[in-house]
């Protein structure tokens, strides 16, 4: 969501009444969808008795899919690194600003216009507290050398824990455009703050206390990165595996509060590979994993003497790596993803993470080696709640999990039995619901109420 929080001369109480502005971010007009008093960081402090000297405007968020380069919003894609961040400039500008506020009236003569950039304000964000990085050696897969590594990481822990309060903790790996080393560009780039809030929190619950920890962990350069010159294709090991989990093993030593039988590890595109990949080397050792449009490789690809991945001109002449005749997944892959508790999400028009090349014979297979704990959410297209007559890039099916949308399933029988898949917006990726007969027939009303079910 996007705030201008606007500071005035004098304190003002009561309810905000809009009459009208022009708003622009860098040059692009957007619609103010509310007005409201608040604090300094934009937060509704409702029509009580209170006063501020800060009034929010709401933005739409100025999302289209027919043209998604615009620069609304302060994020950019570095042309160098293929990384999104902060904009150099994100210019603001209001003008035929009027809004009245009990006895207090305000009318803007002329415009204002600033650079907002080093202005900006991130609650969400902020929530993510604890700010680190892990340091150490370790062999590059391609290589054979050691080298030094780095990865940085943000963390939400809940609030006023006690030392009897041990709570889950989910561990989010990001794609690969939001790769470096600012934190906070994980943090906002698929909105992986929505973990922090009450109605997925609420899902998650240790006796009479609800909550979770979130742990997201940046590389500085992809996931996919095997240690080559450039990032591979998701068909092998990445080059930061031992340097994650020990990231990992060193945050949950270092909180008394977080119950190690159950971290749940999920991760977006790069990320969703880098899921796979850590349950192919580390099984059995998370509660649940929740790969969101995975991108790890079903087939192989041919590689040099070296270990190099030998790479092809298509006829639009771009340059590919080279397919191979042999799966990436072999049947003992297969089988140590059967044998996990694992909850796919993906829509059927991912044009960038193509499903009939990843997901969907992994998970047809999955299901026939006889996974009995292992689902796939499927959605035609992606919406979001924002605005709801747009239909967003077909790759960005975690808008779903954030949304806390996730909720029905393919069935796995009809699957196994080589049935099509029914891609399904309206059922929430599948007609299937979700069950656990443990303690009698309970039915999982998301995958944040299954995922809080799963322990080692």
């Amino acid at each position: 969501m996007s705030r201008l929080v606007l500071a005035l001369g004098q304190p003002v109480s009561g309810e905000v009444k809009f009459t009208s502005a022009v708003v622009k971010t860098n040059d692009v007009e957007r619609k103010v969808l509310a007005a409201y008093l608040s604090n300094s960081e934009g937060h509704h402090l409702g029509e009580s008795e209170v006063s501020s000297l800060f009034v929010t405007l709401e933005l739409d968020t100025h999302y289209h899919a027919k043209s998604p380069g615009n620069k609304a919003h302060p994020f950019e894609l570095d042309p160098v690194t293929g990384f999104s961040r902060w904009a150099q400039t994100y210019v603001v500008s209001i003008t035929d600003l009027k809004f009245t506020a009990a006895e207090y009236q305000e009318e803007l003569v002329g415009e204002i216009r600033v650079d907002a950039i080093d202005q900006r304000i991130s609650p969400d964000s902020d929530a993510f507290s604890i700010r680190s990085a892990y340091s150490g050696d370790y062999v590059n897969p391609t290589t054979g050398k050691v080298e030094a590594q780095r990865l940085t990481y943000a963390a939400y822990e809940p609030e006023d824990l006690s030392p009897v309060d041990i709570l889950p903790l989910i561990v989010w790996l990001h794609g690969s455009a939001e790769g470096g080393t600012d934190i906070e560009v994980p943090l906002l780039g698929n909105e992986v703050t929505a973990l922090t809030r009450p109605e997925i929190q609420s899902q998650f619950t240790n006796g009479l206390r609800q909550g979770a920890h979130v742990l997201v962990v940046q590389t500085p350069t992809f996931w996919m990165d095997e240690g080559e010159d450039r990032t591979g294709p998701g068909a092998g090991k990445s080059r930061y595996t031992e340097i994650l989990m020990d990231t990992i093993r060193q945050y949950v030593d270092g909180h008394d509060n977080v119950d190690g039988h159950r971290i749940y590890l999920g991760g977006c595109s790069n990320g969703g590979y880098m899921t796979i990949n850590m349950l192919l080397e580390y099984p059995q050792t998370f509660a649940a994993a929740f790969p969101v449009a995975e991108a790890y490789s079903f087939y192989g690809f041919e590689r040099d003497r070296r270990g190099y991945y030998e790479t092809t001109t298509d006829r639009f002449g771009n340059l590919r790596y080279k397919p191979s005749q042999t799966l990436c997944l072999t049947d003992d892959k297969i089988r140590l993803l059967a044998s996990e508790a694992i909850w796919f999400v993906h829509a059927a028009n991912d044009h960038t993470v193509v499903p009939f090349l990843t997901v969907e014979p992994t998970y047809r297979r999955i299901v026939k080696a006889g996974a009995s704990n292992v689902w796939f959410s499927y959605f035609e297209t992606v919406r979001g709640l924002d605005e709801l007559d747009e239909k967003y890039d077909g790759h960005l099916s975690w808008i779903y999990l954030f949304n806390n949308q996730v909720r029905g399933v393919q069935h796995p029988q009809r699957i196994r039995q080589d049935s099509r898949y029914e891609p399904s917006n309206a059922l929430f990726g599948g007609s299937y619901k979700v069950t656990d007969d443990t303690d009698g027939v309970e039915e999982f009303e998301t995958i944040f109420h299954w995922m809080n079910k799963q322990r080692l």
